[in-house]
């Protein structure tokens, strides 16, 4: 995938880091990577802001520990004032990976972890913020084309194309989960469903992809948010009404089997499918296989194609399948896939998505609070 250019020539990007040592890895890297430009560093937050209010860059890049005032600040100034593509590079443990998820909460593309020279490695550093620097590039084209829809008056949240028309209610009694899957983008973007979707009660199971250290975190912001008692998938668990579970990050995926009458979750390690682990398309194929039409399938934003053939399989088996709208996705990458193979009964804005569901089970949808 070819990053975005323009006659200007690459896409420009900004380093904010407090380490000299990081500035110039940095740096390195992005100039290294065809189609990216380093256009500054800058050490501080209050640098940081003077220099994206003169430079003008594509895509940031943030370290979240930064002297004066916090990076998380810093993050939350941009996003409010002209959003444009934040990728945090953050040291993992202690408060560094609870800083992470509330920075992609706020609006924060992606996150790549700085090289400890023991699990995370330089070389694969490198690899990370090529990749990263690639989604927000992917997110920078998906920014241009809402700017560019609102220009011409066009519908700013309207569904990319026309679907058939939205499946009949099920009975709620027949439904016995709901399955979410994520990845670029996705944290707000679960949280926003699983708020909405909370006062169904009904079990829910996560495939977020992100690392291992970071799902529990992710699990516990996400039980605070949305009142649901959420926690990181172990092994054996049974998923019951009000609960929800998030697979972990690392090398292992979830898959959800019936077993008389209960759900129960499978966590076990597994090669890399459909290039992650966990996968959202191991969760969605177990899903069909075990609950067939007594479930509802989400996939909502993130890069590459995981999820869209579980996400047929479970509409094969009469699952109703819901996918995020393109205009609403970080990157439509997910979604996309899953609506070109035929996968999706509706597109539906990010917003309208726990009513959506709430609809097919026959429900009022839940009221926002301010």
């Amino acid at each position: 995938m070819s990053p975005l250019t323009s006659s200007a020539g690459p896409v420009k990007v900004l380093v904010v880091d407090d380490s000299i040592l990081m500035q110039k890895l940095m740096t390195q890297i992005i100039n290294s990577t065809p189609g990216f430009q380093v256009i500054g560093v800058a050490g501080s937050a209050e640098e940081g802001w003077d220099a994206i209010q003169e430079l003008r860059p594509d895509i940031l890049t943030l370290d979240l520990e930064l002297p004066g005032r916090h990076g998380l600040k810093l993050l939350a100034r941009v996003l409010k004032q002209d959003p444009l593509p934040v990728l945090i590079v953050s040291a993992f443990g202690g408060p560094g990976a609870d800083n992470t998820i509330q920075a992609l909460e706020l609006g924060a593309i992606d996150f790549i972890e700085k090289p400890d020279g023991a699990t995370h490695t330089l070389e694969g550093f490198m690899k990370h913020v090529a990749a990263a620097l690639q989604r927000a590039s992917a997110s920078r084209r998906m920014l241009a084309a809402a700017k560019e829809l609102a220009g011409q008056q066009r519908p700013a949240v309207a569904a990319p194309v026309r679907l058939a028309a939205a499946p009949a209610p099920v009975a709620h009694g027949k439904v016995s989960l709901i399955a979410i899957g994520a990845s670029t983008g996705g944290v707000p973007a679960v949280q926003t469903v699983m708020r909405d979707a909370a006062h169904l009660r009904l079990p829910i199971a996560v495939v977020q992809h992100m690392p291992a250290g970071y799902t529990a975190k992710f699990a516990a912001r996400l039980s605070a948010a949305t009142g649901l008692d959420v926690r990181e998938a172990a092994d054996g668990d049974r998923l019951r009404p009000g609960m929800a579970v998030v697979a972990p990050g690392g090398t292992k995926h979830l898959e959800i089997e019936e077993r008389r009458g209960e759900l129960v979750c499978l966590v076990k390690e597994g090669p890399l499918v459909s290039g992650h682990c966990p996968s959202v398309d191991v969760m969605f194929h177990s899903v069909a296989r075990s609950l067939g039409s007594h479930a509802i399938g989400v996939l909502l934003t993130g890069m590459g194609r995981d999820g869209a053939d579980g996400l047929l399989a479970m509409r094969k088996a009469g699952a109703a399948t819901l996918i995020q709208s393109g205009e609403t996705c970080v990157v439509n990458g997910m979604p996309k896939a899953a609506f070109e193979l035929g996968a999706a009964d509706r597109v539906v804005p990010l917003d309208q998505i726990g009513g959506a569901i709430a609809g097919l089970l026959g429900e009022r949808p839940q009221q926002r609070t301010a």
